[in-house]
């Protein structure tokens, strides 16, 4: 591995880019500026830590986090197939802004019953499903738009920043989100993190206008039918969003119980809730900057399955020390791991689809996001008779199970590398 500052070498070794190109899709690029500073999503990771607290704290039950992120994936289920024939349909800039203000007036509602102190759990639950039906929306739209506003070369560097982006708002907003508990209370830090979620509506502003792009029209039946046909008829897509969803089902527990481990197993409160998100963020900031500058790196496979597995191991390991502060170093370590293989599969996907069926192939990755919410369903129950530790080890051991599983039987793995490279060249002279 060449050292920070140095360049791409020939080969299938891993070298860096000149880590001075870190941001290298930004330079220059007002437009994809504005969706960048978008990204830093302040006000979700604060109403997740938020949230995720308040139903501790008021109901004490680990099955109601199970079942709110059941709430989540509902709607992210019915609407993502629909949400992806609208955003290749219509304005994707207009799409965004409305969804993101959707998400600024549920935020609202729920400061406000906090504040009156009328909240009760099923307000939550509609809150959840509305958010998620804008979130339904808000990212096949904003996916799509990083692939209109960057040029093909800069797409990893593009998605690895964004990634970063988020994960630098999961280093600060947890945190921050625990501490202002204390002196505002939960109401007054849910109204923080509705004024961060008007600033991404703000920064859409900017945003130009981005209407579809059509060799020829079709009827909306004919776009939704489409998307999917175009997943089936690929292999690669097809094993990449397997890649990124079976095995995720089984991982996800994690981060709806987290509340639960800084509650019962260590007794560290929302402050150490927060710091546990942060780490995670930490960790994943890491993971998602060490991909922005291995663009040219050609075996990004390995970068896939190697993430993966890092990711299970770490988590078998945090879910099972009784140290909180060694628990801090794992949740670092699986973050980073989670980072490369997120941020290396959304780049695949990204470069193998062509513009006209974009939204709707991100909007049935999402599909399929809206499945591994379901696993917290019985990890919650689960945890309130064995417990959170057992519970996570034992879904890490599923993770790394599947992730095998998928890799070894699909066989679109063995030319995975090959339809990347071919992908970024067909792109890179369309956009030329």
């Amino acid at each position: 591995m060449g050292l920070p500052g140095s360049t791409v070498a020939s080969g299938g070794g891993m070298s860096l880019t000149n880590w001075r190109q870190t941001f290298s899709s930004l330079s220059g690029n007002r437009d994809f500026k504005f969706l960048f500073a978008g990204n830093v999503f302040f006000g979700m990771n604060m109403m997740i830590i938020l949230s995720s607290w308040l139903v501790i704290e008021e109901w004490d039950d680990a099955a109601k986090l199970g079942e709110l992120m059941a709430w989540v994936a509902l709607p992210m289920l019915i609407l993502a197939p629909i949400a992806g024939v609208v955003t290749d349909r219509v304005d994707k800039r207009k799409l965004l802004l409305a969804a993101q203000s959707i998400l600024v007036i549920a935020n609202s509602i729920v400061a406000a019953l906090l504040l009156m102190g009328a909240i009760e759990f099923w307000h939550l639950r509609v809150v959840y499903m509305v958010s998620s039906a804008a979130f339904a929306f808000n990212m096949p739209a904003r996916q799509a738009l990083v692939a209109l506003l960057v040029p093909r070369e800069k797409l990893m560097n593009a998605v690895a920043i964004s990634t970063a982006a988020v994960n630098a708002s999961r280093i600060v907003a947890p945190p921050m989100a625990g501490l202002l508990v204390a002196p505002l209370g939960i109401g007054g830090a849910y109204i923080l993190s509705t004024v961060f979620y008007a600033s991404a509506v703000v920064a859409a502003f900017f945003l130009p206008a981005m209407p579809p792009k059509r060799v020829r029209e079709f009827t909306f039946f004919e776009d939704f039918v489409g998307g999917f046909a175009y997943i089936k008829r690929s292999s690669v897509l097809l094993g990449l969003i397997l890649f990124a969803t079976v095995p995720l089902i089984f991982a996800l527990p994690y981060l709806t119980l987290l509340p639960v481990f800084a509650e019962r197993v260590w007794n560290v409160g929302p402050t150490g809730y927060g710091v546990l998100q942060a780490a995670s963020g930490v960790g994943g900031l890491a993971g998602a900057f060490l991909v922005a500058n291995l663009g040219a790196y050609p075996k990004k496979t390995r970068l896939l399955l190697g993430g993966a597995l890092a990711f299970g191991g770490f988590l078998v390991m945090f879910a099972l020390t009784p140290w909180f502060y060694l628990a801090l170093v794992f949740i670092a370590l699986l973050g980073f791991g989670s980072m490369v293989v997120t941020t290396v599969n959304n780049t695949a996907i990204q470069l193998v689809i062509p513009h006209e069926v974009r939204g709707r192939v991100m909007s049935v990755m999402l599909m399929t996001f809206g499945l591994m919410p379901l696993g917290s369903v019985p990890a919650g129950i689960m945890a309130e008779r064995v417990g959170a530790p057992l519970v996570v080890a034992v879904s890490a051991g599923l993770f790394i199970a599947a992730a095998m599983l998928v890799f070894l039987l699909v066989p679109a793995f063995r030319s995975l590398d090959r339809e990347i490279a071919a992908g970024q060249q067909r792109m890179e002279g369309l956009d030329g």
